[in-house]
């Protein structure tokens, strides 16, 4: 990912600022709304501690988009544990149309035709990189 994307990454995610639980409200949403049986796979959860989860997962990724020892290792386990929890790949294209769906409502005019650009080179990484560590094997209790 070039130094341009990295930054309209960061920057529109950096701009949602103190919304980012308003992100993960409208990711959950959406993603619930499109894909009724991934409803199922939160229904033991606490779903203010996943958002939790979901926010600071997130700015890790847009952090260390370039930084891949920092990335890939973590991302990988993520996708591993994923696997554990029922997502497949296919599931990867819903969670894709959730999160553009929460990051357009977010950041309206600012989710330009460039931002959102970036934001599927770095969710097409993101995603790339989970399916690889999910096919990889299970995540030992030092990854999860």
């Amino acid at each position: 990912m070039n130094a341009e994307r990295k930054r309209l990454v960061l920057e529109s995610w950096d701009a949602i600022g103190r919304n980012h639980d308003r992100v993960a409200v409208a990711f959950y949403g959406r993603l619930f709304e499109i894909d009724s049986a991934a409803r199922s796979l939160f229904a033991e959860t606490n779903m203010v501690a996943q958002r939790g989860k979901f926010v600071q997962m997130m700015g890790e990724i847009v952090r260390n988009l370039d930084l891949p020892r920092e990335l890939i290792p973590a991302v990988s386990a993520l996708g591993r544990r994923h696997v554990e929890y029922g997502v497949r790949d296919a599931d990867y294209d819903r969670v894709r149309e959730a999160l553009f769906a929460a990051l357009s409502a977010e950041l309206g005019d600012g989710f330009t035709d460039d931002v959102r650009d970036a934001w599927e080179e770095a969710y097409a990484l993101t995603a790339a990189v989970m399916k690889r560590g999910a096919h990889s094997g299970t995540a030992s209790p030092a990854t999860s």
